[in-house]
């Protein structure tokens, strides 16, 4: 029998947390306690920043390398290029700026790699808040050293930031002394700058010790006279300067505090208890102190004699009757101990409530590491990794106790189991599971999701009470009144894990016939989900527990789930603050000779958008629920971000959502191979490509995708390729390396298994552009849309996808999602020329009067609002039940609203065109284009009568 069901209890996740610290614990004897080691010679302690007090250069470009598949040590190499005189040198010393800098450091990279390398996101995260963080452990050395009346100082090579402040993410207050490379224009190991530094501090080189993660720098330090300790890891470096000061930098027990005065117990008793019990006859006194982390039980550190001591105990007031049961928690705790697991001496159960006022247990003290932050800051990828596979092992011996042998078998209920990681070092989830299963000698389980989602639910439960007995000032830790609040992260941690869970199963459903529409009117209670005091009404299908939808229909981005608001407003912010101010010089490249090149200032925008995670947001759940590829949102999410997209003509293509490369990135993702991902998709996921989908046909009536006549014939280990395309989108732009192209391997199959579906590169010979098209006289420059020949075009057989006859399934697929892209950009398209209308009639004097007082004005404001409201609600429906039933039962709703959005779009266009006047006709404005694309998606997206059909037979079959 074995012990894993038992650990499902809450009260054991600290049996859990003590087993793993007593496995990975570190003795330092006296390491807890003030100590003295005698007078000290030393006067101040002068620090470096970056790989002292925060995370080194070397460190973040580490990471940032993983994350952007750039060769390991590019980074590092070009920071060292050039010596003194390299631009890196220079812009510590300020004699270039941050825009020079990051020209020059980006032409390096780019020399070393052959290739455009992001430079920009790579600053951006080393100067992120996220990643510029003191580091803890240097913090408390920093005041203690204070403390004792030493002065301390930063002497750091940094730069100045683009809004002219250096850089330097530390208190100020910390320091005496702060020496700047760039403020004084000279840079370590410049003996010039060590000794402005002594002398700001009045000091000998004697007097003081330097720590520095850099040889070179400690080199010259220690020539002047300086003691130096070089610091490959805080912890480490601040046991040498304790060695070195001959005092303690950490205060006390880590992780302890005074006790609360609703959490007191006692003294005197308790010191009577363990007077007995320990056999002690000191008469010193009892040194008491909580323990600020667990939320289940109080948790106490004692000091009585020479020994340290933990003790657990029931949390005051009225309980539940099984709750925090800690005469289960001792049980355990001392079979685990008998069976090998490595957890603490327990030393005895007090069930006698007159001691203390609860029953309680003691155990020994296990000085030991506690890591609150699961990327474990501060560690090499390597310390991390080898904690992880601890914590594995000490779970796998948990769960290979005989619960028979230790007399556990009545205990618990039986049969139940249980940053991107890769830099950091830790495994993830998926390879953590492996890892686990390996030990255990288990074959792997499919259905581990199912796991996840009810150990995260129970967690959210259990934070929930927490929380609430912070309210009532009986929760143990300091912390519990904000981990209570987590209960809503943690819920949205399982439904992932659920979601994916319920894709897994529904894929492997035998196919059934397409849902019955069942309509009728619903309305979900007012929740985090709908806008406060609004109700949300949606008419869906019946759909099977698989189909479960997230929540209700969200019509607002304030009721958004908080990560995803978050995203939008970062969104927002970032189209205020970058896309909107770049509109005109990204249309005056578009009307310029360069045209057909791309804007070096996209570019830079879609460096900006990816470091702002302002990328890949299109791929929905549904597609990638392992979250992959993209963001890992809802149709219902995107939606809103694809709108606020929509209010630019560039944004799509700055955060890498535009079309075709979103429909073609969806199909690879769907229904590629492993090799065609690896050479197609990480490529376009990257923006290191473009692309382009060929079908439609000069000669046929391409809106039938069975009318496609370009062949497609088997030739030895090739497919040779004939045929004539145009209004390729995106064909004419340099960066299109694929064509996803569409033709017909067998005229005389059955009507819907005649096309097939080929990948084609873009080098092939035999690709013959003819000419751009234009779109009501505008080319759409760089991408364009053209007229092609493919003329004996020939590519691999392993660039066929899924297989011959597959073309109308993978284009029917391939229009999943990206049927209704269009149709939230266009939402956008119409709530930026709404706002531009009402600016402009507010501005303008017509008659003697305002525009905006005119009544048709007044009028034509009105039905735009109404319009576009009417349009978003159906949008989001479609949306809504393709996340709730799938795009085929979905198939109605998604007609709908290809017909109502491109007209709406254009009519509300066209009336802040009109109010324009004839400025709404010029490209001072984006209205022109916005009209333009509006009508043009009339047929783009499927023309209105396919649209307008497929509704008629829907109506008629459902609703007679």
């Amino acid at each position: 029998m074995c012990v894993r069901s038992c650990f499902q209890s809450p009260r054991l996740q600290w049996v859990w947390r003590t087993a793993f610290l007593k496995h990975t614990q570190r003795r330092h004897q006296g390491s807890h306690r003030w100590t003295h080691l005698g007078g000290s010679t030393y006067r101040a302690v002068i620090f470096d920043m970056g790989g002292v007090l925060i995370p080194s250069p070397g460190r973040v470009a580490a990471e940032w390398e993983v994350q952007n598949r750039i060769p390991s040590g590019t980074i590092l190499k070009a920071l060292m290029e050039g010596g003194e005189n390299g631009p890196w040198m220079r812009f510590m010393r300020a004699e270039i700026t941050a825009e020079g800098f990051l020209r020059e450091f980006g032409r390096l990279c780019s020399e070393m790699l052959k290739t455009s390398v992001p430079v920009d996101s790579f600053f951006s995260l080393l100067t992120s808040e996220r990643v510029a963080k003191q580091f803890p452990v240097m913090t408390e050395a920093i005041t203690q050293i204070r403390a004792k009346g030493l002065q301390t100082a930063v002497l750091s090579n940094n730069f100045y930031l683009p809004n002219q402040k250096s850089f330097l993410p530390l208190d100020r207050k910390q320091f005496d002394v702060i020496v700047e490379s760039c403020m004084e224009g000279i840079c370590k190991p410049d003996p010039r700058i060590y000794k402005l530094c002594l002398e700001q501090l009045g000091l000998q080189p004697s007097e003081s010790i330097f720590l520095d993660d850099l040889g070179t720098n400690l080199k010259e330090a220690a020539r002047l006279g300086i003691h130096t300790i070089k610091v490959n890891d805080p912890e480490t470096a601040v046991k040498e300067l304790e060695a070195l000061l001959g005092f303690t930098l950490r205060v006390g027990v880590p992780n302890t505090r005074p006790v609360k005065k609703t959490m007191e117990i006692p003294k005197d008793s308790l010191q009577k208890y363990l007077k007995d019990l320990l056999g002690i006859q000191t008469t010193g006194p009892l040194e008491l102190l909580q323990f600020d982390h667990g939320q289940s039980n109080p948790t106490y550190y004692i000091r009585l004699a020479n020994r340290d001591l933990v003790l657990r105990k029931k949390p005051p007031g009225t309980l539940l009757p099984s709750a925090h049961a800690i005469e289960r928690e001792f049980r355990i705790m001392k079979a685990l101990a008998n069976a090998g697991v490595p957890v603490p001496n327990v030393l005895d159960l007090c069930e006698d409530s007159s001691v203390i006022g609860t029953p309680f247990y003691v155990m020994e003290y296990c000085p030991g590491l506690i890591y609150k932050d699961p990327s474990l800051p501060g560690l090499e990828p390597s310390h991390r990794r080898a904690i992880y596979t601890a914590m594995n092992t000490v779970l796998c011996k948990i769960h290979s106790v005989d619960l028979q042998a230790v007399g556990l078998e009545d205990y618990g209920k039986q049969g139940i189991n249980d940053c991107d990681l890769t830099q950091l070092g830790i495994p993830a989830a998926e390879e953590y599971f492996r890892m686990y299963c390996l030990q255990m000698g288990l074959p792997p389980t499919e259905n581990w999701n199912f796991y996840m989602a009810f150990s995260f639910f129970r967690v959210a439960a259990i934070l929930q009470g927490v929380y609430k007995r912070s309210l009532t000032g009986q929760a143990s830790s300091t912390y519990a009144e904000q981990t209570g609040k987590l209960t809503e992260f943690v819920s949205n941690l399982a439904w992932d894990f659920a979601v994916k869970e319920g894709f897994r199963v529904f894929k492997e459903m035998p196919f059934t016939n397409p849902l019955t529409r069942s309509y009728h009117t619903w309305a979900r209670p007012q929740s985090q989900w709908c806008p406060t005091g609004s109700r949300s009404y949606s008419s869906v299908p019946e759909a099977s527990p698989a189909h479960t939808s997230r929540g209700g229909l969200v019509i607002s981005p304030e009721s958004l789930s908080p990560p995803v608001r978050e995203l939008y407003h970062r969104l927002k912010h970032f189209m205020e603050q970058r896309v909107y101010p770049a509109e005109p010089e990204l249309q005056s490249h578009q009307a310029s000779a360069a045209r057909w090149s791309p804007s070096p200032l996209i570019e830079d925008l879609k460096e900006k958008a990816k470091a702002e995670g302002l990328w890949n947001l299109f791929l929905p759940l549904e597609a990638d629920p392992e979250k992959k590829y993209g963001a890992g949102l809802t149709n219902v999410e995107y939606a809103h971000l694809c709108e606020l997209m929509g209010t630019s003509l560039y944004a799509p293509e700055v955060c890498n959502c535009s079309a075709p490369d979103t429909g073609n990135m969806e199909l690879l993702v769907r229904y590629g191979t492993e090799a065609q991902k690896a050479r197609w998709l990480i490529p376009l996921l990257e923006g290191k490509a473009r692309s382009c989908f060929a079908m439609t046909e000069p000669q046929v009536a391409s809106s039938d995708a069975t009318n496609i006549e370009a062949s497609i014939r088997e030739e030895d280990s090739f497919y040779v390729i004939n045929g004539h395309k145009w209004w390729i989108t995106g064909i004419l732009d340099p960066r299109c390396q694929l064509c996803v192209f569409m033709g017909k391997t067998d005229p005389h199959a059955p009507r819907h298994r005649q096309q097939s579906v080929l990948l084609v590169p873009m080098d092939t010979p035999g690709i013959k552009i003819i000419r751009p098209l234009t779109v009501y006289g505008l080319e759409d420059a760089p991408g364009g849309h053209g007229e092609v020949r493919f003329e004996h075009v020939r590519v691999p057989k392993e660039n066929m996808v899924l297989g011959p006859g597959r073309g109308f399934e993978i284009a029917q697929g391939r229009l999943g999602p990206g049927r209704i892209h269009h149709c939230m950009r266009l939402i956008g398209f119409s709530e930026r020329a709404l706002a531009l209308m009402k600016a402009r009639v507010k501005s303008r004097l017509a008659f003697g009067k305002p525009l905006v007082e005119q009544g048709t004005v007044l009028a034509d404001i009105a039905q735009s609002r109404v319009e576009i409201e009417q349009a978003r609600l159906l949008v989001l429906r479609a949306a809504h039940l393709m996340d709730l039933a799938g795009n085929k039962a979905a198939a109605l709703d998604i007609a709908m609203i290809k017909m109502v959005a491109p007209s709406m779009a254009s009519r509300v266009i066209d009336r802040a065109i009109q109010a324009f006047g004839a400025a709404g006709l010029s490209s001072d404005y984006p209205l022109a284009q916005f009209f333009t694309w509006a009508r043009a998606l009339r047929f783009a997206d499927g023309p209105d009568e396919v649209h307008r059909a497929t509704v008629a037979k829907l109506e008629l079959k459902h609703r007679i």
